[in-house]
């Protein structure tokens, strides 16, 4: 079981184990206690959230059990083969597409990925993590250039297993002084291409049920829905 920075209680057993339900319940009594603990610290909003596959009626009866309701947002997941054709979509007149150029320009990227998503939650410490994962490949983590030289959309690219068959096509996002020009089908289809090249057979990517916008992207990039994820909230106070 783990609780997250944003409040997310993530939490699985060995099949050899949760048959009873019990250790399962425990758990969440368990990350009650500590969003509880962190509420009383912080003063943050007393909600704990979880997830889970829109097909486990366990896990669904389990959090509705425990006072947690069923939220209207869920999280879609997509996926394409790469052996299917690859639409190449152009940039505008004067952008460029390149590889992000990592530590030296990391306070330009944190700074382009909080405009895109409009929060504060992108921090350089946390960027850094993600440059320090054993499968973080520089030359996937794309950036789309204004002719200016301003960073104007990102697609971290990258891949899910060590054997490299499975890539990634997120996080992607533009800055919101350039959208609809088309950088994020752009970087997608760039990446999708170094991806094949690199060795993988299938692409994913995630976005929420909300953002329309990611899912039409997905839909012209050839991905479509392999699996939805569930979200279920609880007010602890």
């Amino acid at each position: 079981a783990y609780l997250d920075d944003y409040s997310n209680l993530w939490f699985d057993t060995d099949p050899g184990f949760g048959g009873s339900g019990e250790l399962e319940h425990q758990m969440i009594i368990w990350g009650e206690a500590c969003q509880k603990k962190r509420t009383s610290l912080t003063g943050e909003q007393a909600v704990l959230d979880s997830t889970c596959r829109t097909e486990d009626i366990h896990r669904i009866q389990l959090l509705e059990t425990h006072g947690f309701q069923r939220q209207q947002v869920r999280t879609l997941h997509y996926s394409r083969l790469l052996s299917d054709p690859i639409v190449r979509w152009q940039l505008p007149e004067g952008f460029a597409i390149r590889a992000s150029r990592g530590l030296d320009e990391i306070a330009a990227l944190v700074e382009l990925h909080r405009a895109a998503f409009e929060t504060e939650n992108m921090t350089v410490e946390i960027r850094q993590a993600m440059m320090k994962s054993p499968l973080y490949v520089p030359e996937l983590d794309l950036v789309a250039v204004a002719p200016d030289g301003t960073l104007a959309a990102f697609c971290v690219c990258g891949f899910e297993d060590a054997e490299k068959r499975i890539g990634f096509t997120d996080p992607i996002g533009t800055h919101r002084g350039y959208r609809r020009h088309g950088l994020g089908q752009a970087l997608v289809s760039t990446g999708l291409v170094l991806l094949k090249g690199a060795g993988a057979e299938a692409v994913t990517l995630g976005t929420s049920s909300d953002n329309t916008a990611m899912q039409q992207l997905a839909e012209k990039s050839g991905f479509r829905v392999a699996r939805e994820q569930l979200w279920f909230s609880k007010d602890l106070a």
